[in-house]
């Protein structure tokens, strides 16, 4: 009976596989009623696309009991599937909708993960915690105490429990020789294991970040905040395309000064990266002479010199300037460089 079935069964696909209407009514039973991708790049509809029509594919020749060689074979050398990808692929299209919420969110977990990426490759690829080091770089002040580590929830499709879901401890951060950003976590039963990075859930991937930034693997300079140009304010703004559904940045309108504004100088100027504006207002305080240090940092003025009493002069006032916040020291600039 099983032998008959089964021939039956073949006798039926040859028949379907002939007529590619049937076959694409077939295939687009195995389709959702819509579809969100989650892709963001330029080549992201074509990749997606290309997947479910290998995944329906797929679904029909199990089903069916069929090997795409063979139907090939049957076929003059052209595979039934491949008559009929256009029409799934337009069919896929169709069906697409966007969340733009998704989308913005997407957005920010890579932006986080690049960050977390961009600090790991500073510190020789391995940051470690006060639990795990697998590499020779280790200092005390990384993420010292338990209740300083970051508690993350996971999710990963291989896990039998809670529907993928896991919390876990992050003990470190590392990348492999392959390349892979991977965290050493350890789990909820008190076990230690690696896990991707892309698998922590946006809330635990901020708390990395934040952790991060607290010890000083990240800072401002790392991706270079940009300010105004004439007085080192970061309260501008500036035209740009965006996206209004995700709100996502597409790009500038263009280089021209007139499409910034600084709300501090009330003007539109141009704009530099912090970094370069830190750099601007510490030569201007190197270059300064030691009595000029003195007065501007309201230190007692002596009526002789010289110089050894020069080079404490200058000790001490580059303490006092070293001391002092990024928006401190450029208030102290702005008073002495003829700003108005």
């Amino acid at each position: 009976m099983k032998m008959k079935s089964d021939k039956k069964t073949t006798t039926d696909n040859k028949a379907f596989l002939q007529n590619g209407n049937d076959l694409f009514e077939k295939m687009t039973a195995y389709m959702p009623r819509c579809y969100f991708p989650t892709a963001l790049g330029k080549d992201a509809p074509h990749e997606f696309t290309d997947k479910e029509f290998l995944r329906v594919r797929d679904i029909i020749c199990r089903k069916y009991h069929l090997a795409e060689a063979r139907t090939i074979e049957e076929n003059a050398g052209v595979s039934p599937f491949e008559l009929v990808r256009d029409l799934f692929e337009q069919e896929v299209h169709r069906r697409i909708r966007k969340d733009y919420t998704q989308l913005s969110a997407i957005s920010i977990r890579e932006s986080l993960i690049e960050k977390i990426r961009c600090a790991v490759e500073k510190e020789d690829n391995i940051i470690g915690t006060f639990y795990q080091n697998r590499g020779a770089h280790y200092r005390a002040a990384e993420f010292p105490e338990y209740d300083t580590s970051p508690i993350v929830v996971i999710h990963n499709s291989e896990f039998y429990g809670y529907g993928g879901y896991e919390s876990a401890t992050v003990y470190e951060l590392f990348i492999d020789k392959a390349g892979r950003l991977l965290c050493t976590l350890n789990g909820e039963a008190g076990e230690d294991f690696d896990e991707p990075v892309e698998h922590v859930q946006i809330e635990g991937l901020f708390e990395i970040v934040h952790r991060l930034e607290e010890y000083g693997f990240i800072s401002d300079d790392d991706y270079e905040i940009t300010v105004c140009d004439e007085c080192g304010s970061t309260d501008i703004q500036t035209q740009a395309w965006v996206d209004p559904n995700t709100r996502i940045f597409i790009g500038a309108t263009g280089i021209d000064r007139d499409d910034n504004w600084c709300e501090e100088c009330e003007d539109h100027l141009p704009f530099c990266t912090q970094k370069e504006f830190k750099e601007r207002m510490q030569n201007w305080w190197e270059g300064l002479a030691p009595s000029e240090m003195e007065r501007i940092a309201g230190l007692p003025q002596a009526q002789t010199s010289s110089a050894s009493r020069s080079r404490k002069v200058a000790e001490t006032c580059n303490k006092w300037w070293n001391r002092k916040s990024y928006d401190e020291k450029r208030q102290i600039w702005k008073e002495h460089n003829n700003y108005e």
